[in-house]
């Protein structure tokens, strides 16, 4: 089966789990901004964990020349297939020939299309995943974003059997993406170099996204936090680590964010709430709580083991 992009929005990738485990040989972790919508993309696709698909911002469109099935998630996302409306989080079997425009209701949010099948896309450093700083994965395996005209080879899904029931994902089961509910924080190394006072303006401020995000990090603007600390040595950089340069904003450090870094570092946003905040746009207004280490370890057991339950319900 052939894939064409027809139409690659503003920018879309190919992606998949990433490079897990290869930031100790310099190499980004990359892999989805939103890791709960991607999840659940390939298992209403009928694919495995960690196979590729399109992570788009802007509103994309695709041709497939055989039959397939797809499925859309994300944050507020939209599918149609050959100008006829779907349903998304569900999987939907698209006809040879149809074209497929998939995208989200909210300009800079992320919206993924995973297709049943094997993907034929080249691996650099363990991963297809897309990283256009440090040119590796994607199509070309160079770090290339789609571009259009861009065609995908991928073969059939033998676990798809003709007789399979079509999957979907309740409404009440979807993530919520508002920011009603703070951000969860787990302190950091430098916690204890940030003052009371910092620390209480942090957690009862709110924070703007700013227009300054991509897939390296989001910058903040609000209130300023400063650090005791004047000079520090670099170190190793997690997923959602809140840096806090010297102009006193937090940067929140995401997928595509370099190995190691120099500044201080309040704490580390919940495995639970990255994704959430990944889907942030610009002009939008966060807040951050801490969080105690062992409630956001006992949170994120929470969260795994009813993905399972609701992908075995599905099943």
């Amino acid at each position: 089966m052939k894939i064409e992009v027809l139409n690659k929005g503003l920018y879309s990738l190919i992606i998949d789990n990433g490079r897990v485990g290869r930031q100790r040989d310099g190499f980004c972790e990359s892999g989805p901004m939103d890791s709960n919508a991607y999840d659940w993309a390939n298992f209403l696709a009928f694919n495995l964990d960690g196979t590729p698909c399109f992570e788009a911002i802007g509103e994309m469109r695709l041709r497939v020349d055989e039959d397939c099935i797809i499925a859309v998630t994300g944050r507020e996302p939209s599918l149609d297939v050959d100008g006829n409306v779907k349903a998304t989080y569900q999987s939907q079997h698209v006809p040879a020939g149809a074209t497929i425009t998939f995208g989200s209701a909210l300009l800079g949010s992320k919206a993924y299309l995973a297709i049943g099948g094997n993907w034929h896309v080249p691996k650099a450093v363990g991963s297809a995943c897309t990283v256009v700083r440090e040119q590796l994965g994607g199509l070309d395996g160079k770090g290339c974003a789609l571009k259009d005209g861009d065609c995908i080879d991928i073969s059939a899904n033998s676990r798809i059997k003709s007789t399979a029931r079509m999957r979907t994902l309740s409404r009440q089961h979807i993530d919520n993406y508002g920011f009603l509910e703070s951000i969860r924080v787990i302190p950091g190394y430098q916690f204890s170099s940030f003052s009371a006072v910092a620390l209480r303006t942090f957690e009862t401020s709110s924070y703007t996204v700013s227009s300054a995000i991509d897939r390296m990090g989001f910058r903040l603007t609000g209130e300023l936090v400063t650090a005791d600390i004047e000079n520090m040595r670099s170190e190793a950089i997690h997923l959602g680590a809140i840096q806090v340069p010297g102009d006193g904003q937090p940067i929140v450090m995401m997928r595509d964010r370099q190995t190691l870094g120099g500044y201080p570092k309040l704490g580390c946003v919940s495995p639970c709430d990255i994704s959430r905040l990944a889907q942030a746009v610009p002009g939008e207004k966060v807040n951050f709580v801490f969080q105690h280490e062992e409630e956001a370890r006992a949170d994120w057991l929470l969260m795994t083991s009813r993905r399972r339950r609701l992908q075995g319900e599905i099943l």
